[in-house]
């Protein structure tokens, strides 16, 4: 494995996991959770390793994710019935957190796969 490889499969076992962490605190919408999933989640195929992600679908998963950190921000992320005000601010603490660290993976995805170009 050469050096870009080796940066891009970095990035993306990084992306992969702060995916995961944002997942489990969002309600995110069923047609982008199933394109996230089959390229960053349980569903990817094992086959098809995502590091050969096709060039122009890089972009369109940066925006997914984007998505994904904003729905975090916003309050959006499920809360579980009978939250009082103290679990609601950790919660809400943690979907920014989850929100910021995607971020700076997605960021750090694309960043890789730019340099290989």
């Amino acid at each position: 494995m050469n050096e870009d490889d080796s940066r891009r499969h970095t990035a993306l076992a990084r992306l992969q996991a702060r995916y995961g962490e944002a997942r489990e605190l969002a309600s995110f919408s069923a047609e982008h959770d199933s394109n996230l999933d089959w390229i960053l989640g349980s569903n990817r195929s094992e086959s098809e390793p995502p590091a050969d992600l096709h060039r122009k679908m890089i972009p369109l998963l940066a925006l997914w994710l984007e998505d994904l950190a904003v729905e975090l921000e916003s309050g959006l992320a499920s809360r579980p019935p009978g939250e009082t005000d103290e679990s609601t601010a950790l919660a809400q603490q943690a979907c920014k957190s989850a929100a910021a660290t995607l971020r700076e993976a997605t960021e750090g995805f694309a960043a890789a796969h730019r340099r290989s170009v």
